[in-house]
């Protein structure tokens, strides 16, 4: 079963790459392919862009001797279909030289089109005529080779045959990259289970008893699968940079695949220096928060008394001081945060603050009302209290509910914006006898 479905993928890789090539190489070699579609209104700032095969040679930025961009596109690719069209038995040449103020190009002899300077399009064209001839010169010798190498059928047969082999290469690549991740990973469970290693590395297996198996399936899964997309990334560039056809794509996605990476280390080393001044703040203000919970701790144990803080109000305060340190860091440290600065960060920020804002209503209401019967002293911990119906002693006086035990051993939890807007009554034990003390 499973030759059977090797064979059957293998001749479609191969018949759909067969078919793919065949037209590749079937088209129309001196045609100028100008990339808008047909009816659709062109932007006049890529309108007189010249392509042959796909590549690009030069754009037209000015109306010479009457004729629009547009117009001085099209006759530049008629002409260039004549010159390479006179040139089927011998290489094509490309020259150029001076015409007043502009420059002639020809291939074979044949006057193609003229490059005047504001082509170039900067500011100051005159300076910018020399490098833009020199590069224009570059791409359509390259354009005039491919052309040639559009009509030479065995070359395309040749290239045709070395994508299958590449093709069928990196196929046999991404099945053994899969095979050695399965190998690796029963040969790491394996070793994960076996009595030695348990004996020699008891600590570590102990403490990677539960997520082991997990962190090695995914480890191998993420190493795998990043060659799989490495294979295919170069299997897809050396197909593409083998025909003259398709080889502009092939450099434009080199270029863009380097571009990206370049673009992805610069950022994470520019991001280097805010990261650690974000990370400095955030030290400071656990260090500064250490301090507060020390001091306040000793507060609330009596071996501190404050004329303007008691022992029953420092540990509100202490998470009061906390929330607004913590706030203010964030705050500091948020311009140093790599992309604070873009629109997309601001509006991450934005959205979040507004789903916090509405969804968190109700706990920041309990929140209010947890800290209200704190610094009001209403409820005090160890306290026997009434509330509604619920007669027991605080045993908690958290942020949002308070916990109370009945005489029957049964907690039960209170939110505190029920209870602020109850009546709390106060019990005192005497003879035996509950009486209320007071009714806040």
């Amino acid at each position: 079963m499973r030759r059977h479905w090797f064979f059957s993928s293998t001749r479609a890789v191969l018949a759909g790459s067969l078919v793919l090539l065949s037209g590749l190489a079937s088209a129309h070699p001196l045609t100028v392919f100008t990339p808008r579609p047909a009816g659709v209104a062109h932007d006049p700032g890529t309108s007189g862009a010249l392509y042959l095969n796909n590549r690009h040679i030069v754009t037209f930025r000015t109306t010479l001797l009457g004729d629009s961009p547009a117009d001085r596109v099209q006759l530049a690719g008629a002409a260039l279909a004549q010159a390479l069209q006179a040139s089927t038995s011998t290489p094509a040449t490309v020259t150029h030289s001076a015409a007043g103020d502009s420059v002639r190009f020809e291939v074979n002899g044949r006057t193609v089109f003229f490059l005047v300077a504001a082509d170039a399009g900067t500011p100051r064209p005159e300076a910018a005529l020399p490098p833009a001839t020199r590069d224009v010169q570059l791409r359509l010798e390259k354009a005039v080779v491919e052309a040639a190498q559009l009509r030479d059928r065995l070359r395309i047969t040749a290239d045709l045959a070395i994508c299958l082999g590449a093709s069928l290469a990196a196929w046999l690549l991404v099945r053994t990259t899969l095979w050695l991740r399965g190998l690796a990973v029963k040969r790491l469970h394996a070793a994960l289970r076996s009595p030695g290693t348990a004996s020699r590395r008891s600590r570590l297996v102990m403490a990677l008893s539960e997520h082991a198996h997990v962190i090695c399936r995914l480890a191998a899964n993420a190493l795998a699968w990043g060659a799989v997309v490495l294979t295919v990334d170069a299997w897809i560039t050396f197909v593409l940079m083998q025909f003259a056809w398709t080889r502009p794509w092939g450099e434009m996605y080199s270029s863009w695949l380097v571009e990206v990476l370049h673009h992805f280390v610069s950022a994470a080393i520019a991001s280097v220096p805010g990261l650690a001044v974000a990370g400095l703040i955030f030290v400071i203000a656990r260090m500064v928060s250490r301090a507060n919970a020390a001091f306040m701790q000793r507060v609330q144990s009596g071996d501190i008394e404050l004329a303007w803080l008691d022992a029953h109000a420092a540990l509100p305060t202490r998470r009061l001081c906390d929330a607004l340190l913590w706030l203010f860091a964030v705050a500091m440290a948020y311009p140093y945060l790599p992309g604070a600065d873009t629109e997309a960060f601001k509006a991450l920020s934005v959205m979040t603050g507004l789903m916090l804002s509405l969804g968190a209503s109700s706990a920041v209401g309990q929140a209010f009302a947890g800290l209200s019967l704190m610094y009001s002293h209403s409820l005090r911990v160890g306290q026997r209290v009434r509330i509604g119906d619920t007669e027991g002693t605080v045993v908690m006086l958290g942020m949002f509910t308070t916990k109370v035990q009945t005489a029957l051993g049964e907690d039960v939890f209170l939110p505190n914006k029920m209870i602020v807007g109850m009546p709390v009554r106060h019990l005192q034990v005497s003879d035996g006898v509950r009486e209320p003390d007071q009714s806040p």
